[in-house]
Formats: structure tokens, sequence, C-alpha cells
């Protein structure tokens, strides 16, 4: 399922260590995508896991 050309109609807000944030941001610039594309890639990913490899 991916969920990157559907309408972004909700918002998610996140407080997070500055530490995990700035990791974040690195593992983002090294794939060349903005670090908020790449938290949704990520859980997107995690979703579209089928439930008994979670």
């Amino acid at each position: 399922m991916r969920f990157e050309i559907a309408p972004k109609d909700a918002a998610l807000n996140m407080r997070l260590p500055e530490a995990l944030l700035e990791a974040v941001k690195a593992k983002a610039k090294a794939k060349g995508v903005p670090y908020t594309r790449y938290v949704r890639m990520l859980l997107e990913a995690d979703v579209a896991r089928p439930r008994h490899q979670q």
C-alpha cells in the first residue's frame, strides 16, 4: 500500500529528543529526501509489513 500519492489531510506533531531528530535528518539527507518525507516513508514501510514480522 502506497500512501505517498494519497491526499495529506491529517497532521502529526511530535516531540523528539534533539539527538533523534538530528539522526533522522542526517539519514534523510543521505537519501536525498526531506526529513518529513523520510519519516513518512518509515511509517509506511512499518505499516506495510505483515503483522507476524512486527
